[in-house]
């Protein structure tokens, strides 16, 4: 597979350090996962690790000295108790960090601003707290940077003009002083006002206007009905 990558100018991604990770790498092989990884070719600069829970001091220098960037997934990580992962101290080391919801078998309902307030909530009890704005950071720059694409995650010259807008004017932000802060701590649930993807507006006013809502609801629900069959 790296080497497919290589010759493809492709990008990896993988998964480490989930509890199941762990104990099936030391039953099967008498290591833990990064120790594989890295005998693998597999932490190198072209490569995404995500979750990283519970890393030992001797895995934090490993994943740091690598160039390989992280993915965050708490909404993911802390639901199955598979741990937290020391992300402030990982991006401190220079680590790109992202922010992932992780796959629908494993999330509520991918929200990121939901998981980017859990980012915050949990990163003290393994490390230094986190604030708003660099949490942010990760899910859109850190993300963008993790996938090897320049032009996501940010508002500049050649990004693909991707924005969205929310509504801070509400009861739940009376008071808040700092409201980028605020999409995060009064009210992560909220839906946003309006969606720019690549300069083409997909909600509106807080609906979705390139397809009917009804329709996906109809969608997911016979898929979902036809998979538990």
């Amino acid at each position: 597979m790296a080497e497919v990558a290589a010759a493809r100018g492709l990008r990896r991604r993988t998964q480490a350090n989930e509890q199941v990770d762990v104990a099936i790498a030391v039953e099967r092989y008498g290591r833990r996962p990064l120790e594989l990884l890295d005998e693998w070719g597999w932490l190198a600069p072209d490569v995404t690790l995500a979750h990283l829970c519970e890393l030992t001091p001797a895995e934090v220098a490993l994943v740091t000295g690598s160039g390989v960037t992280a993915t965050h997934a708490p909404g993911c990580d802390l639901p199955m108790g598979w741990g937290i992962a020391p992300m402030a101290e990982l991006a401190d080391a220079g680590v790109v960090v992202g922010l992932g919801t992780s796959g629908g078998g494993s999330n509520d309902a991918g929200h990121l601003l939901a998981d980017a307030r859990l980012a915050m909530q949990v990163a003290p009890l393994v490390g230094r707290p986190v604030t708003a704005r660099e949490v942010l950071g990760w899910a859109t720059t850190g993300s963008a940077d993790g996938l090897g694409r320049p032009d996501l995650g940010r508002l500049d010259v050649g990004a693909r003009a991707d924005l969205v807008c929310w509504d801070v004017t509400g009861v739940a932000d009376a008071g808040v002083a700092d409201p980028v802060a605020g999409l995060l701590w009064a009210s992560p649930g909220r839906r946003p006002k309006h969606v720019v993807a690549g300069g083409r507006v997909v909600v509106r006013d807080g609906r979705l206007v390139t397809r009917e809502e009804s329709g996906v609801v109809r969608a997911l629900t016979t898929l979902l009905a036809a998979r538990r069959r």
